[in-house]
């Protein structure tokens, strides 16, 4: 087991009636100090949206900053009860407490778990698409309407000496970017087949990032959702065998030049990045 500690940032509308709604998580671990936020926070009508702002961007400031002269250093307790002290107004900090983890589970697993758990509005299901990257990513290209603007989705993709696959998505505009999924919280079936059609695609990549494709440098991306816990009809150790090839598809991408995104926040940020490129879609 790995002990983590973590810290709920919290938001107090009225600070006589001392009532806070929690807003964020900061995780301390493997030298890691990072902090999330609900997406939901700043749209409650109880929440002044400017303050949070602040705040927000105060917590993110000093926890992305190199380490600081005069606070203590970053993956220490001593750090959190630092920003305890400096939280003021309507933002305070819980007291660090500590969590014990598998060490199987990775820092991002834990993160997204305790925001799912500690913090998302109760209506908002724990596994709720806008909280994988996979959903996340879906839910923006959609708002964006990314399919109007010329993305194509389940296109072939041409490899070299006749060679190709289907991606999942396709994006050509300064360059030719191919994408790929896999997808957890539907069907087992469905998640186990996307597993196995990375797979063969792992044996494509060089080929593909080897080449230029209509004039333009090619690029891959893979969305890949993290399998926290068992299919309903999966035995324990069919789910740590799934969890072994998931890890290992995702090592087997990044090692032959793909990019690998495995949290939602990468997603969004993939998805502001593509706004920026596609095509600006045509009035009537």
């Amino acid at each position: 087991m790995v002990d983590y500690r973590y810290c709920l940032v919290r938001y107090v509308p009225n600070l006589e009636r001392m009532e806070p709604i929690n807003v964020g998580v900061i995780l301390q671990g493997h030298d890691r100090t990072e902090v999330r936020f609900s997406p939901h926070a700043a749209k409650r009508s109880d929440v002044d949206t400017a303050a949070f702002g602040h705040w927000k961007k105060f917590f993110l400031q000093e926890l992305n900053a190199d380490e600081p002269l005069f606070q203590p250093p970053k993956n220490t307790p001593e750090f959190l009860l630092n920003l305890q002290n400096l939280a003021q107004g309507p933002i305070v900090l819980s007291q660090p407490l500590v969590l014990s983890a598998a060490e199987n589970r990775t820092f991002d697993e834990i993160h997204q778990s305790l925001l799912q758990r500690l913090v998302m509005p109760p209506d908002v299901s724990s596994n709720s698409e806008d909280l994988r990257p996979t959903g996340r990513f879906r839910r923006r290209a959609e708002e964006r309407n990314f399919l109007k603007r010329g993305m194509k989705r389940y296109a072939h993709v041409a490899v070299d000496s006749g060679r190709r696959w289907i991606a999942y998505r396709q994006a050509v505009n300064g360059e030719f970017i191919a994408m790929d999924k896999v997808e957890i919280g539907r069907e087992l079936g469905r998640t186990s087949d996307e597993i196995e059609k990375v797979f063969h695609i792992t044996d494509l990549l060089s080929g593909f990032l080897g080449t230029t494709i209509e004039q333009k440098p090619t690029r891959y991306i893979l969305l890949a959702d993290h399998l926290n816990e068992p299919f309903s009809e999966q035995g324990e150790t069919e789910f740590q065998a799934m969890q072994d090839d998931l890890r290992l598809l995702t090592e087997q991408v990044a090692k032959r030049g793909g990019e690998v995104i495995r949290t939602p926040e990468r997603a969004e940020a993939l998805a502001d990045e593509l706004d920026e490129k596609l095509p600006v879609l045509a009035t009537p």
